[in-house]
C-alpha cells in the first residue's frame, strides 16, 4: 500500500503543470505561476496534465520514476474525489539559468483550505518538499524529496 507521503508527492509533482514562459517574467515568477497552475490541475484531478511536467528521467527518494508516479496519480485521483491543497513556498533558489531548487510546504485535505487556521480544523496532512527543477523549454520536475511537517511549519 502506498503511503500518503508518496501520494502527496505525486500531487506535488503535478504542481509543476504549466511552466509559464511569458517573455517578461523572471524565472522565479515562472516557477511561482507554474506551481499555482499545478495546484489547480491537482485539484481538478488531471493526472495527464500533471505528468507532462515531470522530466523523463525523474527519480525520487522512494525510487519512483515518471511512469510509476503518473500511475500513482491516476490511482489516487480514482480513490479521492475531492482534493484541496494549501501551499506556502519557502524558497526558490536558482542554480543557474536552467536549474532551480524549490522548498515549500503543502497541506492537503478533502475540503477547501481557506487559510492556515483551517488546516488544523480539517486535519490536513502537511509535508515539507524539496523539488529540483530543470528548464527544458518549460520548467520540469527532475527530483523530489519530502518529509512530514506540522502546522507550525506553515505559519
Amino acid at each position: 500500500m502506498k503511503t500518503i507521503a508518496t501520494i502527496l508527492l505525486a500531487l506535488w509533482l503535478g504542481i509543476l503543470l504549466q511552466a509559464c514562459s511569458a517573455g517578461g517574467d523572471s524565472a522565479q515568477d515562472q516557477i511561482r505561476k507554474t506551481i499555482e497552475a499545478g495546484v489547480e490541475a491537482a485539484e481538478a484531478r488531471s493526472s495527464a496534465d500533471l505528468g507532462d511536467m515531470i522530466q523523463g528521467d525523474y527519480l525520487d527518494q522512494k525510487g519512483y520514476n515518471k511512469q510509476q508516479l503518473t500511475g500513482l496519480l491516476r490511482a489516487y485521483f480514482f480513490r479521492h474525489k475531492n482534493i484541496h491543497l494549501f501551499t506556502r513556498i519557502d524558497e526558490i533558489e536558482l542554480l543557474g539559468e536552467t536549474r532551480a531548487l524549490v522548498r515549500l510546504h503543502v497541506a492537503m485535505a478533502g475540503s477547501v483550505i481557506s487559510d492556515v487556521d483551517a488546516v488544523s480544523a480539517l486535519r490536513a496532512r502537511i509535508y515539507s518538499f524539496e523539488l529540483r527543477l530543470i528548464k527544458d523549454g518549460d520548467w520540469l520536475l527532475q527530483h523530489a524529496s519530502w518529509t512530514p511537517a506540522s502546522i507550525v511549519d506553515l505559519e
